[in-house]
């Protein structure tokens, strides 16, 4: 792997200082575009308010509340007041489920430290209320220190940098995004002071170097990975994959989209969700866009245009794509996408369109096809949808962007 590409923390302290997005395409929805958004999310929220318990929550689990509560945090001017009174009992139910150690989390089959931790605390700064503060600077506290990024490995090895669930021997790039993603929203929070040596970097640019080390080991990219599993396959160049090994733990990398045979070699094939979380956590960590992993990030996802699956897997993880999709693309600005065959697209009223084509008319969104990931679960797959319906309308709060 060529080391100029793995950023050490005085790397990263310059790039912070430099880095910078090239002008972006600003185009917007369509009005007609719009007018089908507006109408969808209400009765999403409506369904959503229909199946709140009463103690505040969704399914009595943190991650699943806090993923409601962001989304009836970011609905639109016209939407029920109600939307608003029942995030604000879901964010008391999420604080409730702080630990002294600042993890965010119940104990319980499911329920996982990390994943939970990272997706209350984006909820908890979407509602931004003083009085929670406390709790969101010991999330992100406990987001940053060795019970949640993987330090305990050497360097060299692949696992090093990433984030697990928290109770498994390895970690991921999926749970690895949400948690660079509530960093990132909730980097306002730190006061964390630079030592007497001016040279010396933060606990969070540490973290993030750490991170961006884990990411590129991810890629499918010959030109920044020598990992044995990368492959020669211009199809699957560029793209990323869940979990890329872990010589100290003696396990195999993992792509959920198994093997590609490329000459009689065997190698791991990148697909959609991973390879927007991998654009999306790179661009939050200020790589800009002519380093080769985001060029090839763009290149895979221009070749493999589509919001009707997931590609690489199909149904599977549906919903957890168009929420990444949404996220990512957003985040890197361009508003226009050109695909594989040089059509030019409006992504934002594509991916719109097919979000709220898949609606039920009952207001809720279900994958059926695969039931993979909770998707078969009515409550999980109605926030992945309106969340990438609101990213993408542009009704984020300030603070999630």
């Amino acid at each position: 792997m060529k080391r100029n590409l793995l950023y050490g923390p005085c790397v990263w302290l310059a790039l912070l200082a430099v880095a910078a997005q090239e002008p972006a395409t600003k185009m917007g929805l369509a009005a007609e575009v719009r007018a089908a958004v507006d109408p969808a999310l209400r009765r999403g929220a409506a369904y959503l308010l229909g199946r709140q318990e009463a103690d505040g929550s969704w399914m009595h689990h943190p991650a699943v509340t806090a993923l409601a509560a962001t989304a009836l945090l970011q609905m639109p001017p016209n939407a029920d007041p109600a939307s608003a009174a029942a995030a604000t009992k879901a964010i008391d139910f999420v604080k409730g489920c702080a630990k002294p150690d600042g993890s965010i989390w119940t104990p319980g089959e499911g329920q996982y430290p990390n994943y939970s931790t990272a997706i209350s605390l984006i909820a908890l700064v979407a509602a931004d209320r003083p009085a929670d503060r406390d709790i969101m600077r010991k999330a992100r506290q406990f987001i940053l220190g060795p019970s949640s990024q993987f330090v305990q490995v050497p360097e060299a090895d692949p696992s090093f940098g990433g984030i697990g669930y928290g109770k498994s021997g390895r970690p991921d790039l999926s749970n690895t995004q949400w948690a660079l993603e509530a960093l990132y929203v909730s980097r306002h929070l730190d006061r964390e002071p630079y030592s007497d040596d001016p040279a010396q970097p933060k606990q969070a640019e540490l973290a993030w170097g750490r991170a961006l080390t884990f990411l590129t080991r991810c890629q499918n990219l010959a030109e920044t990975n020598t990992s044995g599993w990368v492959t020669s396959d211009p199809e699957n160049q560029g793209g990323f994959i869940y979990f890329p090994g872990s010589v100290e733990e003696n396990l195999a990398p993992e792509s959920k989209a198994g093997e590609v045979d490329v000459n009689g070699v065997k190698a791991l094939r990148s697909y959609g969700s991973m390879t927007y979380a991998g654009l999306k956590s790179m661009v939050y960590a200020h790589v800009t866009r002519d380093d080769p992993r985001v060029k090839a990030a763009m290149a895979w996802i221009q070749r493999h245009y589509t919001f009707t699956e997931n590609p690489g897997i199909g149904a599977q993880g549906h919903y957890y794509y168009l929420n990444t999709c949404a996220k990512a693309l957003s985040a890197y600005g361009d508003d226009l996408l050109t695909d594989a065959n040089g059509t030019t697209h409006r992504w934002r009223d594509d991916l719109c369109r097919q979000v709220v084509a898949m609606q039920k008319a009952d207001g809720f969104w279900v994958n059926e096809a695969s039931g993979r990931w909770m998707e078969s679960i009515p409550e999980l797959s109605t926030c992945y949808a309106m969340l990438a319906l609101q990213v993408v309308a542009e009704y984020t709060p300030a603070a999630l962007r």
